[in-house]
């Protein structure tokens, strides 16, 4: 069983490599394409739309296709729009291609954890979940970082090509590893209406959004505030990046074994304190490079945990309505994303690169209340199922 997980995982390597390395090629990018890093944030932005729109859409219109065909063709697609990004002739080109690109992204990232959590008993569907997710954060400790690095090095054109390349393989591995004849439950109107009722559920995906935002705010132009605050060379870099995501790796193991053990909820809030906390702090960041790779570290301690926490929160409050649930939690982080990567474009034209960790962290703080307040709510709900039952 752990091996089909593992297919998963690194589904989701391949689409997280994918969806993360512009921002880690900021600076090539605008060179090559005589562009600014906004525009080059309308890119990472649009990607993100388009997951976000087509998250739910495509987990409705898509629930009558077996999961290892789904899944498959999925990344298949995001295989060949990569390689096709990679041959943009212009600016436009890319913008467009990248939107098209994000279907693939839309349809694996929601629906292998869905089926992760068909894959095990319901005891060790949050650890499934999270080593699923994982992937995210090897993306981030080898795919994001090496990208970065090769983009400087042969091109961001040949970046992506190889990004194309490497997700074609998994579509391989994917296709042997998962069964046949494996199907979800499609979502009926009462379903959904199920879910548009549970506060709960809805406050918990709304969490996921404003973390995101308040992440992506920064994220999106690390490259240029490493460089302009550290005077940081390509591979320094490189290896900032290697350093938040070895964070985002052990940040996902340690919550992944703590997620039975502790609850979603609360491995959510450990997570987002810390990536709140490097935020908080990241105004020391430009005493000198010593001081960006702790911040780095604590923000990335949490990065990806939260993301594995929150999806495994979702499907324990509603197990009926897993894989809406999962789809929309999905959206909601490419919404994140997306309002992240405007947003901080507009502040550094506003009010310049310095605020920008300040409106994250704010983002974030917002974030851990509402997590808090989706707690209450499920726990008075649970309390109050038990005393009718």
């Amino acid at each position: 069983m752990k091996t089909k997980l593992w297919s998963l995982t690194l589904g989701n390597f391949a689409i997280g490599t994918g969806a993360m390395v512009l921002p880690g090629m900021l600076n090539e990018l605008t060179r090559d394409l005589n562009t600014t890093p906004a525009a080059i944030g309308v890119v990472v932005s649009g990607f993100a739309l388009m997951v976000c729109v087509g998250g739910p859409l495509l987990a409705s219109w898509t629930s009558a296709i077996e999961r290892r065909k789904l899944l498959t063709a999925a990344l298949v697609l995001y295989a060949v729009l990569h390689i096709c990004a990679a041959l943009s002739p212009n600016y436009d080109w890319l913008l467009a291609l990248r939107i098209v690109t994000a279907i693939g992204a839309a349809i694996f990232t929601s629906q292998a954890a869905a089926t992760a959590g068909m894959l095990v008993p319901a005891a060790q569907r949050g650890g499934a979940i999270g080593l699923v997710f994982l992937g995210w954060s090897i993306a981030a400790v080898l795919g994001v970082p090496l990208g970065s690095w090769l983009g400087s090095l042969i091109g961001w054109r040949w970046t992506l090509g190889l990004v194309g390349v490497l997700s074609a393989l998994i579509a391989a591995w994917v296709w042997k590893q998962i069964p046949s004849g494996l199907f979800i439950v499609p979502m009926d109107r009462a379903a959904w209406k199920s879910l548009r009722a549970n506060r709960a559920l809805l406050l918990a995906v709304l969490v996921t959004a404003v973390q995101a935002g308040g992440q992506f705010t920064v994220f999106t132009y690390l490259a240029l505030l490493y460089k302009e605050f550290n005077h940081a060379t390509p591979e320094t870099i490189s290896l900032l990046y290697a350093c938040f995501g070895v964070a985002g790796l052990i940040g996902n193991v340690l919550a992944n074994r703590m997620m039975d053990r502790l609850g979603p909820a609360r491995v959510a809030m450990a997570a987002m304190t810390a990536m709140a906390l490097g935020l908080l702090g990241w105004p020391l960041a430009s005493q000198g490079i010593g001081f960006a790779a702790a911040l780095t570290f604590l923000w990335g301690l949490g990065c990806f945990a939260v993301n594995g926490a929150q999806q495994a929160r979702l499907v324990g409050l509603a197990p009926p309505l897993a894989s809406a649930s999962v789809a929309l939690n999905s959206s909601a982080l490419y919404l994140g994303q997306a309002f992240g990567a405007l947003s901080g474009a507009a502040i550094i034209g506003a009010m310049g690169l310095s605020m920008l960790a300040h409106v994250g962290a704010g983002l974030l703080l917002c974030a851990m209340s509402l997590s808090h307040l989706a707690w209450r709510l499920a726990t008075a709900a649970q309390a109050s199922r038990a005393a009718v039952a």
